[in-house]
């Protein structure tokens, strides 16, 4: 039986915090197409509407991250607290701020009740980042998780950094859009006016915050995967493929942040990289060819996993977990280097997502729309949600099986959901926008969080 202490408890646990967010998130998908606006396989970029649920969804998610990566790195119990308790409030604020941006009259209480999430989960990372940066002087606990894993944890601090500036530049481009600046001083208008104009200046910051936040959002992931596998204690040179793979991640990290902060708050115009054909329009975008080593990255550290022989020692439910993950994060890196590159490089053909001919369009717009949204709903959206949560997870369980039969149902799945995603994504792609391969990969995903979320409930205590 339940007592009100151990009630109280639940609501300060990490253990009940991931229960809830999974379950906010999965629900939150499975009832998704039900919503007003929301239509995940409309050819190119996101509505208004889908990008406010994406925001609903995706922002619990970073709650979540932000729990997590306290946790692992034994942050205070007072601290951690305060990240638990935001929880709940946040997920309402989350769910009133979907609500109340449907209806006209609403307009003002909908800027204030999403402004003071974002204000709120700005805080809150703000605080984890300075947390991993001084614990390791100040706690003992933290000290020893840094030494034994310095490459992760640096990974960890400077991915809360690049989320954080990523969330600045939301706030800002939040600030222009909806508030026309209000109450910003003249240097900072005098600023915008040479950066290009307000409209220009809008564009830049919109574009860079979501272009960064995802790529920082996953490194972040491998990172807590990678503490929470405890890989310092791997034997060999798994554990040197799994550093270098973090300091690959770490530079990529780096260097995506400086071009998206110089790219937004100034006048930098990003290049081509080897451009070629009709007015050279042929190419990969220099950012994308950063954000894209954060993936050689992880997919460095994945082949440091497997080759450890780890996963053959663990109980089955985390095996089938970290087997999971790594999953997403391969077809995460296909989609968008694999398919996603080969795009770039025969830009005159697909011409940006516009109907006309090179540089200003291309006969293949079409493609490009459906890939846009494609990898937007899977890549951007899915496969992030399943591994931030599975991370999660992993980084609360102890060496014991939870439910054999439940993992292993988990992981056919999501194999089968993660296989029918990458593969329907093309299908999508290349059939003008047939996506009923996709649906069933997308459905299955979302199947695979709610067998996370009996997982996870099996996982408390109570």
């Amino acid at each position: 039986m339940v007592n009100i202490m151990s009630i109280k408890d639940l609501f300060i646990s990490p253990r009940f915090n991931i229960l809830l967010i999974t379950a906010y998130v999965a629900i939150g998908l499975l009832v998704s197409p039900l919503i007003p606006g929301i239509n995940w396989l409309q050819p190119g970029d996101f509505s208004e509407a889908e990008v406010i649920y994406y925001h609903g969804i995706m922002l619990q998610l970073t709650v979540l991250g932000i729990i997590i990566a306290a946790y692992i790195t034994k942050f205070p119990k007072k601290l951690q607290l305060i990240f638990n308790v935001s929880n709940i409030p946040l997920m309402i604020l989350n769910i009133l701020g979907i609500g109340f941006s449907y209806p006209a009259w609403a307009i003002s209480i909908n800027n204030a009740i999403q402004g003071l999430r974002d204000v709120w989960i700005l805080l809150l990372a703000i605080a984890l980042l300075i947390g991993l940066i001084i614990f390791p002087f100040l706690n003992v606990d933290t000290k020893n998780i840094f030494k034994k894993m310095w490459s992760a944890y640096s990974l960890l601090v400077v991915a809360t950094a690049s989320s954080l500036i990523a969330g600045i530049m939301g706030l800002t481009a939040a600030w222009g859009e909806y508030l026309n600046f209000l109450g910003a001083p003249g240097f900072f208008m005098r600023l915008i006016n040479d950066w290009g104009g307000t409209s220009t200046f809008l564009s830049n910051v919109v574009t860079s915050h979501s272009h960064e936040m995802l790529p920082a959002l996953g490194a972040a992931i491998v990172a807590v995967f990678g503490i929470s596998l405890n890989y310092s204690s791997y034997k060999g040179i798994s554990k040197r493929i799994i550093d270098v793979g973090m300091i690959v991640a770490i530079f990529g990290v780096i260097s995506m942040t400086t071009i998206y902060i110089i790219s937004s708050y100034g006048t930098y115009v990003i290049p081509t990289i080897g451009s070629f054909g009709p007015q050279g329009v042929n190419g990969i975008a220099f950012d994308d060819s950063q954000t894209g080593i954060i993936g050689w990255g992880a997919l460095i550290i994945a082949v440091g996993l497997i080759g450890s022989g780890v996963l053959s020692s663990m109980v089955s439910t985390k095996r089938y977990l970290s087997i999971l993950e790594i999953s997403t994060w391969l077809a995460t890196i296909f989609v968008l280097i694999g398919v996603g590159y080969p795009i770039e490089l025969n830009e005159a053909f697909f011409g940006f997502g516009v109907n006309g001919t090179p540089p200003t369009g291309g006969p293949g717009f079409i493609y490009d729309d459906l890939f846009m949204r494609g990898h937007l709903v899977f890549a951007f959206f899915l496969m992030p949600i399943l591994a931030g949560i599975i991370a999660s997870v992993i980084a609360i369980m102890e060496d014991k099986d939870v439910s054999q039969i439940a993992s292993k149902i988990l992981l056919g799945l999501g194999l089968t959901g993660i296989i029918l995603g990458v593969c329907g994504l093309l299908v999508y792609m290349i059939s003008s926008g047939i996506g009923e391969i996709l649906a069933i990969g997308i459905s299955l995903i979302i199947v695979s969080l709610f067998a996370i979320l009996y997982i996870t409930f099996k996982l408390l205590k109570i």
